[in-house]
């Protein structure tokens, strides 16, 4: 397997390519802009990622299986969502961190004999014995990048000042946590359940088409696949889960109906776009959920090459 360094200069190169895809409907990308947010700023975030996705590499590589309470994904994911918040002025990290620190941490893990479908597993005893100063650590990373909905219904909701102290007293660590907000939340969900999001159809959308297409083709078959077949966390949250599930058709009409790589796929593209952006109907999860999903294929593709 890669280095711990090589593995977070693919998640790097995974979170840059994601904003980068043009045209990926309803996001920033690199000719388009939001009032609170911009292409520049993702850029920034996944040069403020790169850096904790090699410290828990690293960590793993390292103390993995033996003491994996000293991994700490929930300080990673905090001091990421920090930095990140000293640097821009919105939210661009915590669901991307929250994805692939687990990831980059389950990459440090695999042994050289072991190959990239180990890692739903060995991702999952990580998660399982995080401890309850991570979950106090991710808990404080919800609060500081002010995203709504986050476990707002489970019992450790983040907006109550006694949560803090209740995780602790009650050792609930970052698995628990997220298992309570499972139902609700896509993230969640993919990291309590083995990554059946992104092992059913981001990495295999990447297997398929790397080799034959460009990095930003991929991309956007990546994104497409994934918001058709799972509706999006951030538009179900915002405007309800008809919407979200509407958005998710149209999606799935796309792929069905157009071909990658052709001028009716990159005119549907477009007037996707045009339509989510004018609704305001963003589908940032998927957005996460793509740059995930690279980066499983880029450390896959790249796993034996000596760089």
């Amino acid at each position: 397997m890669l280095n711990y360094r090589n593995i977070a200069q693919f998640g790097e190169i995974a979170a840059l390519l994601e904003v980068s895809g043009y045209p990926k409907p309803g996001n920033v990308h690199r000719t388009q802009n939001f009032t609170d947010m911009t292409y520049e700023d993702f850029l920034i975030s996944a040069s403020v990622l790169r850096e904790n996705l090699e410290i828990v590499a690293y960590n793993a590589s390292k103390y993995y299986p033996n003491l994996l309470n000293k991994i700490y994904l929930g300080e990673a994911i905090l001091r990421t969502v920090k930095i990140t918040n000293k640097l821009v002025n919105t939210n661009t990290n915590l669901g991307i961190s929250m994805l692939m620190i687990p990831l980059s941490a389950g990459f440090g893990a695999l042994h050289n004999s072991e190959n990239i479908y180990n890692l739903p597993k060995i991702v999952d005893i990580i998660m399982k014995n995080t401890q309850p100063d991570d979950a106090v650590a991710l808990t404080k990373a919800i609060v500081l990048a002010k995203a709504g909905g986050m476990n707002e219904t489970s019992k450790y909701d983040v907006n109550n000042s006694n949560t803090l102290n209740e995780i602790v007293e009650n050792q609930i660590n970052v698995y628990d946590l997220l298992k309570m907000s499972a139902k609700y939340d896509k993230i969640s969900y993919e990291l309590v359940n083995g990554l059946p999001i992104i092992s059913e159809f981001g990495f295999p959308t990447f297997t398929k088409y790397e080799e034959e297409y460009s990095r930003n083709d991929v991309t956007l078959e990546i994104f497409l696949t994934l918001l058709s077949n799972v509706p999006d966390t951030l538009i179900s949250r915002k405007y309800g889960g008809d919407v979200a599930v509407t958005v998710s058709k149209r999606a799935k009409r796309i792929l069905k109906e157009t071909e990658i790589n052709t001028e009716e796929r990159f005119k549907e593209l477009k007037d996707f776009d045009e339509y989510l952006i004018n609704k305001k109907y963003n589908p940032g999860t998927t957005a996460d959920f793509t740059a995930a999903s690279l980066f499983v294929g880029l450390v896959d593709k790249y796993s034996n090459i000596k760089l």
